[in-house]
């Protein structure tokens, strides 16, 4: 299957930290225990998730438009009215205890339950997705999806099935946001065309040959290479934009680290601030993409405020200002745990850079690496993701996000999944008490933002 081949190398996009963590897992977990349902490292589903409170509980659109700003300057100042409510909505949010929980690829990919249950593994748990669903451009081109003879008969495209799994998403109430990680452009280019275009399927983000970053923007060989990619994307968006879908985009993230060509350590900074620039106005100028909020999403953790504005791209191309940081190796508790301290640090800078410019701040990826992710057995942090979110809903950031679960890949999930309807991973019945808490909302609490007031944007 694609899907394992490329999750050998990016599981989680950090995944280069984790390498020395594969060992323990292999001494962890039988890798035969997983694969049966009746094993005894699965627990009974005994927690029961209440939909009609977490439905009821959300915060109205007139708690919610009380404390939305009411003046904002956004990327792209044309923006649609779904678009403007969800920056809204989430800066609102922001000001509560509330937090959204989000899942990559949380409409498409399952760990277990692969032909059965739900499309989900939160909504076997909850009965809801994610209140956030992940999605990469790796889907757009097949690396992350596949297409069945009969899809392939019928002219379906990656592009028209992931956008009708957004829009199906959507419709459930989950907000969308897409990452993309880039082939090796020069790669692409030497493999030539299929039919006219270019095929930019499989993995290579980590391959660094070519001097990509400074050949793909206009003026490069690779530009066209570039631009066609960007067209996949472009098409997806006008899908979603014209079914009424606005997109947190997060393009060239953790460009501070040194695991993607267009990294730190692979580009200067005024050829990646560059290439961030071109690529928000090839969308918003070039390709009348008015569906997007963007972005960024540097490396954790963070001490220094200068530190995270290292190659910062500038206030007119940044409406979210995240980060993505994992937690290694956890022993136990946030008393026990030392990561729990830099997180904690971390989310105090971004909050303060945030506000400085104001932007609103995100925890866009986050998850526990114990072996590469969550461990099949012995966790010994089960309420991991009410901890987070406690800590989050401190802060001024709606939402956090957790990395995919994939197909059979006992190394490479980050949420609990069930085994079968009444058994599952040996967190699952945590997670539902995170679920029926309060302050935490999935897509079917999230609240209908397409009706927060439209705010004066100054720069339209």
């Amino acid at each position: 299957m694609k899907i394992k081949m490329l999750l050998k190398t990016a599981a989680m996009c950090a995944l280069i930290s984790a390498v020395s963590t594969t060992a323990a897992f292999a001494a962890k977990a039988d890798d035969s225990a997983w694969k049966d349902p009746n094993s005894k490292i699965y627990v009974d589903k005994t927690a029961v998730p209440d939909n009609a409170k977490a439905k009821a509980q959300t915060p109205t659109v007139k708690e919610l438009a009380a404390k939305a700003p009411k003046t904002i300057i956004l990327t792209d100042p044309n923006a649609t009215s779904e678009t403007v409510g969800l920056y809204e909505y989430l800066a609102a949010l922001g000001k509560t205890d509330y937090v959204i929980y989000g899942h990559q690829n949380d409409a498409h990919h399952k760990m277990f339950l692969v032909d059965s249950g739900t499309n989900s593994d939160t909504k076997d748990i909850t009965g809801s997705l994610s209140g956030i669903v992940g999605m990469d451009a790796l889907s757009l081109t097949g690396s992350e999806l596949n297409l069945t003879k009969e899809e392939k008969a019928k002219g379906i495209t990656y592009v028209d099935k992931l956008a009708d799994i957004a829009i199906k998403a959507s419709k459930q109430g989950a907000i969308i946001t897409l990452s993309m990680h880039m082939p090796n452009f020069d790669l692409v280019k030497k493999r030539g065309m299929k039919n006219g275009k270019y095929d930019y399927i499989g993995y290579s983000p980590n391959v660094f040959t070519g001097n990509v970053v400074k050949r793909i923007v206009p003026g490069g060989d690779l530009n066209d290479v570039y631009t066609g990619y960007l067209d996949l994307i472009a098409d997806f968006a006008a899908k979603l934009e014209k079914a009424g879908v606005p997109v947190i985009y997060r393009p060239l993230h953790e460009h501070n680290g040194f695991w993607f060509y267009w990294g730190a350590k692979h580009c200067t900074a005024d050829e990646f601030i560059n290439l961030y620039r071109y690529t928000v106005k090839y969308f918003r100028d070039v390709k009348h993409v008015h569906n997007f909020l963007y972005a960024i999403s540097p490396n954790g953790p963070f001490h220094t405020n200068a530190a995270y504005l290292d190659r910062y791209p500038g206030d007119r191309y940044v409406d979210i200002m995240g980060v993505d940081t994992y937690d290694d190796n956890p022993p136990g508790g946030t008393k026990d745990d030392p990561w729990f301290k830099d997180f904690a640090d971390t989310l105090k800078v971004v909050g303060t850079v945030a506000k400085l410019h104001h932007k609103i701040p995100a925890l866009t990826e986050v998850g526990i690496r114990d072996g590469g992710s969550l461990a099949v057995a012995d966790n010994k942090n089960k309420t991991w993701f009410s901890q987070i979110s406690k800590m989050v809903g401190k802060t001024d950031m709606p939402y956090f996000m957790v990395w995919s679960n994939f197909e059979r890949e006992p190394h490479n999930f980050f949420e609990p999944y069930m085994v079968s309807k009444t058994r599952g991973h040996e967190m699952i019945n945590d997670f539902i008490d995170y679920y029926n808490e309060k302050d935490s909302i999935f897509a079917d609490g999230i609240t209908n933002y397409r009706q927060m007031p439209q705010p004066n944007i100054i720069n339209k």
